[in-house]
């Protein structure tokens, strides 16, 4: 009986030390359905010693998305030239040559946002007090455009815009103004897409022009007609 004992631990002794000169065992992962993944090797005592790559000759690669497809950033721009006659007004007759250039910002919900710059070339006179003052000049600022637009049949749409616009001018604008003023725009627009990217509109416009304080502000109204072009790139 002791005979047996002592053949058993001695065989468990040789057992431990053949496990531990032996080279590590590498241990094949596979998944639910049998595939190899990587090979773990293991020490002695049959643990993993580090996760490797299947093929240790190549790095690992990370893992791509499922969806490699990628979105184009488009951006819409817009360019608008228009006329607008002075009316109801019997002592300011100012007429303004504009052009408008807009490049779409948003859309909330049906409304675009558009922000731009508006350059503006002004003709005429005032006759406050019976006396003839000439009131052209030149103004420059930024403007914002909002545009409710809806479609109409086939490649027709219709919108609602209103814009506004600080301009900046050469001399005081109109006589006896301020060299500054706001150019406030509101009127049913007429847009025709050609092509998916090219798009044209008209617009008739009712115009307001002032400088927004009490005194020191002959400000003038009028009406007009706009012409736009608006490419997508």
């Amino acid at each position: 009986m002791m005979n047996n004992k002592r053949h058993a631990a001695a065989g468990l002794c040789f057992g431990m030390m053949l496990a531990m000169a032996l080279p590590a065992q590498a241990v094949a992962l596979t998944n639910a359905k049998g595939t190899k993944l990587a090979e773990v090797p293991t020490n002695a005592e049959g643990a993993s010693a580090a996760m490797v790559p299947a093929n240790a000759a190549e790095p690992a690669i990370a893992a791509l998305p499922t969806n490699t497809s990628t979105q184009k950033l488009t951006r819409t721009w817009e360019v608008q030239a228009e006329y607008l006659e002075g009316r109801f007004f019997e002592n300011r007759h100012i007429d303004d040559y504009n052009l408008h250039i807009y490049q779409q910002h948003r859309n909330v919900k049906n409304i675009g946002i558009w922000y731009g710059l508006t350059l503006s070339r002004t003709v005429g006179y005032t006759t406050d007090d019976g006396i003839y003052r000439d009131s052209g000049a030149v103004g420059l600022g930024p403007s914002m455009m909002l545009r409710w637009e809806r479609p109409i049949a086939g490649k027709l749409t219709g919108s609602i815009d209103g814009t506004g616009s600080l301009l900046a001018y050469d001399k005081a604008h109109p006589a006896r103004g301020r060299a500054y003023g706001f150019l406030w725009r509101i009127g049913p627009r007429l847009i025709y897409h050609a092509t998916k990217n090219d798009a044209w509109s008209l617009t008739y416009i009712f115009h307001h022009s002032s400088n927004g304080w009490s005194t020191h502000n002959p400000g003038y109204n009028g009406v007009g007609f706009s012409l736009g072009y608006s490419h997508t790139f």
